[in-house]
């Protein structure tokens, strides 16, 4: 009895986990922290190496000792491994170490001015873990300071270049790192959208479901319920004059309640297993001749089933819905109008379903009390969630007439 409303032939896309990159496979073994650790570990050695060492190794001559040349290169590569728990405090004493290699007349670099990877490396830093407004004023104090330490030492050591290069590369550096921040803001507010509409898809499935399994328990509980209790008045008012019929009345009792505690343990069933294999087959429109057959022999009320148009294959949620309509439409006409002629046509039109159920009025009075016009809400409830309609209303010949229409797209 579940059916399953979503188009089967949308699959989920696969992803392949038997081997996940090499790079995850290290983050997980040493965790997120301890990974990126090294990372600026690595980082930190390969500036020291690549800047620092050619001089150590005597590839290039600038001015300094090599024991000055090495402590300042040192001292100006280590804090990079600090970069992501104290960005501004590793920005700010790479500045130190720069102007303080300038003043002294210290070259630890190749270049001028000490150019390196360090300090923009820093300012990136600053730019991806920090607002736009404080990362760019903690950047231009930075680089200014730079830029104005290698004029003074330009102008005590005349003989030793100095430029402004630091400055230059402050501004790539901190373009890409604010870009960065951003992208990665983006990319964090689009998955906490995703999950909050992940929650609220689930909410309304559960939802959606509570209210299904209130619309099924009620058609199936409801047409043999109402059934009963006719037949049980009927049989209390003839007892003593019609017997037979009183007998009559009880046969019908049973075989409502039979098959009533039948469905609804199917359904329950259907509710908590877990294997498709196992589930009941839904009633469908193909089953609406042994309903309108079941529903004469309980001599309640007379239907008649007719058909206009070419009958087709319609899909599940057309078929359950069609069948559910007819069926709370003909109770409603069982609780309510008893004695009457029930008349129920389908139109099998090019485009829908439209279903019509009508009665020519009750012959006796009901012996139920109305109910709380939830039939006829789960009527319409059904036919609008496949896109239809659904109407209900009296006859001027005194009848009632019911009529849904379920579009087939």
């Amino acid at each position: 009895m579940l059916i399953d409303m979503a188009n089967s032939s949308v699959t989920s896309p696969t992803v392949d986990t038997a081997r996940p990159p090499w790079s995850v496979r290290a983050e997980s073994r040493l965790g997120a922290g301890r990974a990126a650790t090294l990372v600026d570990l690595a980082i930190a050695i390969g500036c020291f190496a690549l800047f620092t060492g050619p001089l150590l190794v005597g590839v290039v001559d600038r001015h300094g000792s090599l024991a000055a040349q090495a402590a300042f290169g040192l001292l100006a590569a280590l804090p990079l491994v600090f970069r992501r728990r104290r960005p501004i405090e590793v920005l700010a004493c790479i500045t130190v170490v720069l102007v303080a290699a300038m003043l002294v007349g210290v070259q630890f670099t190749p270049f001028v001015s000490d150019a390196g990877l360090v300090f923009p490396i820093a300012v990136y830093t600053v730019a991806v873990q920090h607002g736009r407004a404080w990362s760019l004023s903690v950047s231009a104090v930075a680089a200014v300071v730079t830029a104005v330490g290698g004029a003074i030492a330009l102008a005590v050591s005349p003989d030793i270049d100095q430029d402004a290069v630091q400055l230059v590369l402050a501004v790539p550096a901190w373009l890409i790192g604010d870009a960065t921040r951003g992208r990665r803001e983006f990319q964090r507010q689009v998955r906490e959208q995703e999950r909050r509409w992940e929650g609220e898809r689930q909410q309304r499935r559960r939802v959606e479901e509570h209210l299904r399994l209130s619309r099924e328990v009620h058609d199936i509980v409801s047409h043999g319920l109402s059934m009963i209790a006719v037949r049980s008045g009927i049989g209390r008012m003839v007892f003593d004059e019609q017997p037979e019929e009183a007998r009559r009345a009880l046969v019908t009792i049973e075989a409502a309640s039979r098959d009533a505690l039948t469905d609804l343990r199917g359904l329950l069933r259907d509710i908590r297993t877990t294997d498709p294999e196992t589930v009941a087959p839904a009633p469908g429109l193909a089953d609406l001749p042994a309903l309108v057959a079941r529903i004469n022999d309980d001599g309640v009320v007379m239907a008649t089933l007719t058909e206009e148009g070419l009958p087709r294959r319609y899909p599940p949620a057309v078929d359950l819905s069609g069948y559910r309509i007819v069926q709370e439409a003909v109770t409603n006409v069982v609780k309510h109008a008893p004695g009457a002629k029930v008349r129920v046509r389908l139109s099998h039109r090019p485009t829908e379903l439209v279903l019509t159920v009508v009665d020519d009025g009750s012959r006796r009075p009901a012996s139920s009390p109305v109910g709380a016009g939830l039939g006829l809400a789960g009527i319409r409830e059904r036919a609008e969630l496949l896109g239809g309609d659904a109407a209900a209303g009296p006859d001027p010949n005194g009848g009632f007439t019911v009529r849904a229409r379920l579009p087939l797209a």
